[in-house]
């Protein structure tokens, strides 16, 4: 009964085989002749499209040349207007021809001669002497004119230039550019067949024509060869094919044609049989193998349904029990062929239930603890990733990014990755959460075969307290300037790569009479004192400076990265003169001027190394104080 059965099933599955394939191979000839004819209508609209955008751009582009060389003709005359005199300079005119980015520059006087300009070998020529000259004739009766000469051979140079010519607004003479129209002559290239069909793209075996609608000659192809013939020499007769698809021998080789009216010529397609129908067999014997393949498992299946009713059942709570094993407890085993299979399949939920119940009992101890720790585990084999609720509290996370990162482990690994991108310099396995505030996290991973464990726990009281420190023992807090120790610290960055130092300064400046503002003013003005110093090395701004305090009354500028010595010595310039008018009210509201003076080494011709400039201009620093005091004694 068994073998009766299965030889009906074949019988009428090859019969049904059979059947399909006819009407398939039926269906495929037509498809090819159809998605041939509606190619071809698209390639038709493309390129009346083409033709039309072309035409409309070229007449654009004339029309924006023409006002474009009027526009630069007026300003040319504007310039000659409020500076005739340059008119005797030959190079300040080749100097406007280059501003105005024109090719020729012309001047002519009110006689039509031309007597300037930037072409000198163009000198004493007048509107008399050619045909192109003679366009502009009419502005010497009329001074309201404005021309613009189509594009025309320059005779003189066998060249296609566009001349456009205003009258200056004091009458004393009328200015003249000319411009190579590149632009106008590109765009008219276009138009060109030629040009057409090079975007045109066709398939091998596949051609394209464009066809005179007179004589029936062939002005345009994609095959360059078949240019200049006949459309009869191919083997076409279009007689009233027109606007439908027909077989023909072009070229000796079977092929398939449409033909269609264009706005100025007739297009055409032709592909070969060979190539439209390349695919048409392959498809047959692929779509019969595809039969043959599902007619054997339909057999097969119906065959063996009853043998292997059982052991699918068995195999299916096998599989779902592993991925279990495996750590993925989303899994749900839903195998109910029998009774038997429902019931074991409802007491392994209830078995992987009870260890989920477990673990959310860990999860809520950890939060319970009142900790700013958070844990996450999660394996290859997981969808999910199990984690404790402070998680998602100390990445910062909403209830819906939290949901969605916790639901695929990819995406959880991904932001982990994402925070790893913004480690903190001196804290290990210590990272800044990225967006506003200051947010940072300690976390640490613990991986084995199987699965990877995580710890976040949130440190930002504690990196938020050490950078206070730091910032307290870099920042010298009378005057917010750097302190002795964060400014050796930076030099010490800075000469690790000195080629990026360009020229650069070291500047010292020690606080006169500081003492005698104490002594006569007290302690407070004397602090009043020095914060006068700092305020006025800090206005004078530089866009590469290092501002510090390195002891009592002594102060560093070092300037970095200027382009020449020049530029250094113009800002210690600036500072001096600031210096000079600076004053600092004292708690009685009395101003008293502020005095320093100042000592200089400049990098690299005083020194390479920082140590070196600051111990010369600590000593020209001295020096300059020296001499002051030699002043006074003198005075």
């Amino acid at each position: 009964m068994k073998k009766a059965i299965t030889k009906r099933l074949a019988t009428i599955i090859l019969a049904f085989m059979i059947l399909t394939l006819c009407l398939n191979y039926v269906l495929q000839i037509h498809n090819a002749r159809n998605d041939m004819y509606l190619d071809a209508k698209d390639k038709f609209w493309q390129i009346n499209q083409i033709l039309k955008q072309n035409e409309k751009e070229t007449e654009q582009v004339k029309e924006d040349l023409k006002a474009n060389c009027l526009i630069r003709a007026k300003a040319a005359a504007y310039i000659l207007q409020y500076r005739p005199e340059i008119t005797e300079d030959q190079e300040e005119m080749e100097k406007i021809a280059r501003l105005l980015q024109v090719d020729e520059f012309h001047l002519f006087n009110k006689e039509g001669t031309l007597y300037a300009g930037s072409e000198p070998k163009y000198f004493g020529l007048n509107f008399t002497s050619g045909e192109q000259m003679q366009f502009f004739l009419p502005m010497l009766k009329d001074r309201e004119l404005e021309l613009c000469q189509d594009i025309t051979p320059n005779t003189a140079e066998q060249k296609l230039m566009q001349y456009a010519a205003v009258w200056r607004e004091d009458g004393e003479g009328i200015v003249q550019i000319g411009l190579e129209p590149d632009r106008v002559l590109e765009s008219m290239k276009k138009n060109e067949l030629s040009y057409i069909f090079s975007l045109v793209t066709a398939d091998s075996g596949t051609t394209i024509y464009a066809i005179d609608p007179g004589t029936y000659q062939i002005l345009g192809c994609t095959d360059a060869e078949q240019a200049g013939k006949n459309i009869t020499d191919i083997g076409v007769d279009l007689g009233t094919k027109m606007n439908q698809g027909f077989s023909a021998k072009v070229n000796g080789e079977d092929s398939y044609c449409v033909f269609a009216d264009g706005d100025s010529v007739i297009l055409g397609i032709t592909e070969s049989n060979r190539g439209l129908y390349k695919d048409v067999n392959s498809n047959c014997l692929l779509t019969a193998v595809y039969l043959v393949l599902i007619s054997i498992i339909m057999i097969v299946s119906i065959s063996k349904y009853m043998d292997y009713y059982v052991v699918r059942g068995i195999s299916s709570v096998n599989q779902r029990l592993e991925k279990i094993t495996k750590g993925n407890l989303d899994t749900k085993v839903e195998v109910e062929t029998t009774p038997e299979f429902k019931e074991l399949s409802g007491r392994i939920n209830l078995m992987v239930d009870s260890l989920l119940d477990t673990t959310n009992k860990l999860t809520k101890i950890l939060e319970a603890a009142r900790v700013p720790i958070g844990v996450y585990e999660y394996n290859k084999d997981m969808k999910r990733v199990m984690a404790t609720g402070r998680v998602a509290d100390i990445l910062m996370l909403t209830e819906e990014e939290a949901r969605e990162l916790l639901l695929d482990h990819v995406l959880f690994e991904k932001k982990l990755e994402d925070i790893r991108l913004y480690p903190v310099t001196d804290g290990k396995d210590v990272y800044r959460l990225p967006g506003e505030g200051e947010h940072f996290i300690r976390m640490n991973t613990f991986s084995n075969a199987n699965s990877i464990l995580g710890i976040i726990i949130d440190v930002t009281e504690d990196m938020v307290e050490k950078q206070h420190i730091e910032k307290e023992r870099d920042i010298d807090l009378l005057t917010g300037l750097y302190s002795r120790r964060a400014f050796y610290r930076k030099m010490e960055e800075l000469f690790k790569t000195p080629e990026e130092l360009g020229h650069a300064v070291i500047l010292m400046a020690d606080a006169d009479n500081l003492k005698k503002v104490n002594d006569d003013f007290g302690h407070e003005n004397g602090d009043r004192y020095l914060q006068g110093i700092a305020g006025i090395l800090r206005s004078c701004k530089a866009d590469k400076q290092v501002l510090a305090r390195i002891s009592g009354d002594e102060f560093v500028v070092f300037l970095y990265q200027c382009p020449d010595r020049e530029a250094l010595s113009a800002h210690i310039r600036k500072l001096l003169l600031t210096m000079g008018g600076s004053t600092v009210e004292l708690s009685n509201t009395e101003e008293i001027p502020v005095r320093f003076s100042v000592g200089c080494a400049y990098y690299p011709e005083d020194g390479r190394d920082y140590h070196e400039l600051l111990s010369l201009a600590d000593h020209n620093m001295y020096q300059s104080k020296r001499n002051k005091k030699e002043l006074e004694f003198l005075d």
